[in-house]
């Protein structure tokens, strides 16, 4: 089906599209140049639209390709579905993972109350989002003192072996899957590769539905402040998490006389600004 999802204005759309390009995982998603397409697993959204699960029921992965159309002021969606009474919990997690419907002038005004001039802001910024507060666990444990670019090598890899065995499963890899699969061969320390198993088992007994779900991660081994709070910027789009142990953040609040605290509630902005200076 196709349909269409409205964006608040000025939107950077090439900034979005190079942060998910960056990570993006082969064979899950894939970025073009005004479009952002990605697999995922619907029943994920069953509960709240109304419908029931049947427990060990395999659907095959659901797609959708999100279009950027400027002059419109929109992204026209190829969606596909198995069950359209999902269609609208999808969308709105589309728009979530798009920012597409923040308040520009609401972002640029903590921008400025934090201390960036006019010229340090980039127009349009927007928070792109991981499908899931699952995805956003398992990319920050696997890229815990690593680069992106490693970060993402290995998650290719990975999710290429774990997805193999599937032809109609071509979404993030899920809960279930993780939590009992060999992590051995993983290039990372033992201990991460344990902490990868441990938080799949939470995981799948418990949803990371919101806040205080995540949090509750605190307690495994491995996971610290920097990867709950990861979890919560972009696993379910909290506004107002300021990375201040992050490296680049580090690295970057150095060159700028700011006050981040002074963006509140809206911290989570300034740390993907603080991100896009360190890529320009």
């Amino acid at each position: 089906m196709m349909t269409f999802l409205s964006v608040t204005q000025p939107y950077n759309w090439s900034m979005v599209r190079a942060f998910l390009t960056r990570r993006a995982m082969s064979g899950v998603e894939e970025c073009g140049k005004y479009h952002y397409a990605r697999y995922f697993d619907e029943t994920d959204f069953y509960l709240e639209s109304g419908l029931n699960i049947t427990p060990n029921e395999v659907v095959p992965s659901s797609w959708f390709c999100a279009t950027y159309e400027p002059e419109a002021q929109r992204f026209a969606i190829q969606l596909s579905l198995h069950n359209i009474a999902c269609k609208d919990a999808v969308m709105a997690n589309i728009a979530r993972v798009l920012d597409a419907q923040q308040m520009p002038d609401v972002i640029a005004q903590a921008l400025s109350d934090a201390g960036f001039t006019q010229t340090q802001m980039t127009p349009g910024l927007r928070l792109p989002a991981t499908w899931s507060p699952f995805e956003a666990l398992i990319r920050s444990i696997v890229g815990q003192q690593i680069s992106v670019n490693g970060a993402v090598k290995i998650l290719n890899q990975w999710t290429a072996s774990l997805l193999e065995d599937d032809s109609e499963c071509r979404h993030f890899p899920t809960a279930a899957k993780i939590a009992h699969c060999d992590t051995s061969q993983l290039p990372m320390p033992k201990a991460r590769q344990a902490t990868l198993n441990a938080a799949s088992i939470v995981a799948q007994s418990k949803p990371l539905s919101d806040a205080d779900s995540i949090q509750e991660l605190i307690n495994i081994k491995g996971i610290g402040p920097w990867t709950l709070n990861y979890v919560l910027m972009r696993g379910i789009s909290h506004p107002d998490i300021f990375l201040d142990n992050d490296l680049v953040v580090k690295n970057q609040l150095a060159r700028f006389n700011l006050s981040p605290q002074k963006a509140k509630p809206w911290r989570s902005y300034v740390c993907i600004q603080l991100w896009e200076h360190a890529n320009t």
